[in-house]
């Protein structure tokens, strides 16, 4: 089945996912914010404290650049470091109150950005949508592509924004 990539659904998911990483790209801004770190904040919040490598490996960048990614996220008060209780070598990342507060701020970001893109779209539409995306990741994770591999995993491996953006 051919298409032109003015009909296919796949590119119009890509645009519309496009446009929406810009607008809320440019809204975190202005919390003095870069989607990258908000990623990091994401993934404390997630699943809790964590050392700079594990970070690095779920956030999808490499260790050097969550240096420095660090060490700005926490100059402005979003992350503290705590040596590791059991391992005095490791060094454990925190969120800190204020990455909380950040954290608070990005899920308005997120919401004013839905408001936006379902104008216009009713309830049933929007529940519909949803229910059929649902279906389209399900029918991919079902896929011999998928076999074995985790929702994590996908995020982790496919976060091109946290990649070298610090």
């Amino acid at each position: 089945m051919e298409k032109d990539m003015g009909t296919s659904t796949f590119f119009s998911v890509f645009q519309l996912m496009k446009f929406m990483q810009y607008q809320s790209m440019k809204r975190m801004e202005k919390m003095d914010l870069k989607p990258s770190q908000a990623g990091v904040l994401f993934s404390l919040k997630h699943w809790g404290e964590q050392s700079q490598k594990q970070l690095a490996e779920r956030v999808g960048i490499t260790p050097p650049s969550m240096t420095v990614a660090l060490r700005k996220m926490e100059e402005k008060g979003y992350v503290t470091r705590r040596q590791d209780e059991k391992d005095q070598r490791v060094v454990k990342i925190h969120l800190a109150p204020k990455g909380e507060e950040c954290i608070e701020g990005i899920q308005r970001v997120i919401c004013e950005m839905e408001e936006i893109v379902y104008q216009g779209i009713s309830r049933e539409e929007i529940l519909l949508m949803k229910r059929l995306l649902t279906e389209m990741k399900n029918n991919l994770l079902n896929s011999k592509d998928f076999k074995g591999v985790d929702m994590d995993t996908i995020i982790e491996k496919t976060c091109p924004s946290a990649r070298g953006s610090f």
